[in-house]
């Protein structure tokens, strides 16, 4: 783990993992993981993971794309990640 991992908090963990695997699906940037997988990435339970990203939602920081359980960055979010500068 790097060192600095040790630090970020798991909301950082789920917009980093986010955007790490953000595609370009149909013109539109889209995050395919299921909140399975994406957990299973943080490391933390499903239900945790469900929790961060509603509140991620509700901040304005990831938004969902069309169908249940694709997510994308905000313009916010990916300013979050700029100023944390990872």
């Amino acid at each position: 783990m790097n060192n600095l991992e040790y630090f970020i908090n798991e909301r950082t963990k789920v917009l980093r993992i986010i955007k790490d695997n953000t595609l370009d699906i149909e013109g539109k940037s889209v995050c395919p993981l299921s909140q399975i997988e994406i957990a299973k990435l943080v490391p933390c339970s499903k239900q945790k993971a469900n929790q961060i990203i509603n509140e991620l939602i509700d901040e304005n920081y990831i938004q969902m794309v069309r169908s249940k359980g694709r997510y994308s960055l905000t313009d916010e979010g990916e300013m979050v990640l700029r100023r944390l500068k990872i």
